[in-house]
């Protein structure tokens, strides 16, 4: 695993009053969701997204 270190533009008496841990799983979460959509995005780039949800309404009658 990669470690990085980031500078945040806050007062530092609020800094102390955070949870770092807490912020380090939030930020992990939000690095893992912004690659997950883009690894979506390469793979439906050239698909008809409208003609595949028309598919998926009509097979589950939604």
């Amino acid at each position: 695993m990669g470690k990085i270190a980031i500078e945040l533009n806050i007062p530092d008496e609020i800094l102390k009053t955070i949870d770092l841990k807490r912020l380090k799983r939030i930020v992990e979460r939000e690095v893992i969701i912004e690659y997950s959509a883009q690894k979506l995005h390469g793979k439906f780039k050239n698909v008809d997204l409208k003609k595949l949800l028309r598919e998926v309404e009509e097979e589950w009658a939604i």
